[in-house]
């Protein structure tokens, strides 16, 4: 397997294309046509024209897969709320990669999941087998805007299989003001779908998780929630006992994409292992029901939390990342997918640190860098994939030397 990577922040659609694009081949050392492109693109780039530009230099042999994303991470560069266009191009050699994919997510996320499994059962998938999982995270008209939700998902994908491939993915989104963006799904430009992407042959995925935060207070319990929305904690309204309990430091309005909760899946009076913790982000609030909103529908009733502090030092993210590399030490690495929440923009999230640099020195040039800045990041905790807010997503692809 061979890789090259290629960014453009280029505000003409199709000379960021063609940029991205060439910048992948170069940089692989390639001339001929790949097999398969990651691409990614924000709002401000419309996705036919895009494709055209792409296609002009990678050729028409290639299956590409992606979407929206809010910004783009590669080594050497990053971007996040422009014009961001990323493509990573793959020649497969002795990998296979194949993709599923399912229409109609914003009708019934659950169902959706099962109908994509069920194609998943039908080409043999296992608990080993290597997968991506995309998903559009957005569904938009004039008069309604939704998140489509993660958990429901992969609920319904469970519910078929029995069981989990060994998977991590991401929930695409555009811009941080949730408009809707499309897909790409082989030859088709799309939206509103779920796509399994499989890898089989040589290549291993391995990955982890980094959400640089830590509990700040005792456990809480929600005692009423109706689908994203916690009505009571600890039996009371929920917005007014979350804020008296910050003693009035961050006002309600400022609770969206600010406030972080965590839902420990591990031992609850065990030693802290961020491995073990699931974050739930505010998504909004609705002072009509006293209720907080979060981006995902599984904190319901009886679900403990605590209330979460982020991390102002990256420094726990290297010996992650290099944990990663050790574990391919008898392997070749070949890739890396970072797949980042969008809140953990430092122009975003308030911070004064990019965790976009932080990976970009660790990895140094060892391996070719595509990141994303995604809407949710899914990976395991506790051996079973969730939906996370606030989390990175290190994925090392690697095959034997």
């Amino acid at each position: 397997m061979k890789v090259g990577v290629g960014f453009s922040d280029n505000p003409e659609t199709a000379a960021a294309g063609v940029e991205a694009a060439r910048e992948a081949m170069e940089r692989a050392g390639r001339s001929d046509p790949c097999d398969l492109a990651l691409l990614f693109k924000t709002t401000r780039h419309q996705a036919y024209p895009l494709n055209g530009a792409v296609r002009s230099v990678i050729g028409d042999k290639a299956n590409i897969i992606g979407g929206g994303t809010v910004g783009i991470i590669t080594n050497d560069r990053f971007g996040y709320a422009g014009d961001q266009v990323g493509i990573a191009c793959f020649w497969l050699g002795n990998t296979g990669a194949e993709f599923f994919a399912e229409g109609g997510l914003h009708e019934n996320e659950f169902e959706n999941g099962r109908r994509l499994a069920r194609k998943l059962a039908s080409a043999g998938v296992n608990h080993s087998t290597q997968m991506l999982l995309f998903y559009d995270a957005i569904y938009r008209t004039p008069k309604e805007m939704r998140i489509l939700m993660a958990t429901h998902l992969l609920s319904g994908m469970e519910k078929e299989l029995g069981f989990f491939p060994d998977l991590n993915g991401a929930g695409m989104m555009g811009d941080f003001t949730c408009n809707q963006s499309e897909q790409w799904i082989g030859n088709s430009i799309t939206n509103h779908h779920s796509l399994a992407l499989i890898f089989s042959g040589e290549a291993r995925i391995d990955s982890i998780i980094m959400h640089g935060c830590r509990p700040a207070t005792r456990y809480y319990t929600v005692t009423k929630a109706v689908g994203q929305a916690i009505l009571e904690v600890n039996g009371e309204p929920a917005l007014p006992f979350i804020n008296e309990l910050l003693g009035g430091a961050i006002p309600p309005e400022s609770f969206p994409f600010f406030l972080l909760f965590g839902v420990n899946r591990g031992d609850k009076w065990g030693e802290f292992d961020e491995n073990n913790y699931a974050n739930r982000l505010c998504f909004s609030i609705d002072p009509e029901r006293n209720a907080i909103v979060m981006f995902e529908p599984d904190m319901v009733e009886g679900t403990e939390f605590q209330i979460m502090y982020r991390s102002l030092d990256l420094d726990y993210m290297k010996p992650r990342i290099e944990r990663m590399f050790e574990l391919t030490r008898d392997r070749k690495p070949v890739f890396a997918f970072y797949i980042d929440c969008a809140g953990r923009a430092a122009g975003y999230g308030g911070m004064d640190i990019e965790d976009a640099v932080m990976v970009q020195k660790t990895v140094a040039d060892r391996v070719p860098i595509l990141g994303i800045y995604s809407g949710v990041e899914i990976a395991r905790i506790m051996g079973r994939p969730r939906g996370l807010d606030w989390t990175g997503v290190f994925c090392l692809f690697s095959v034997p030397k």
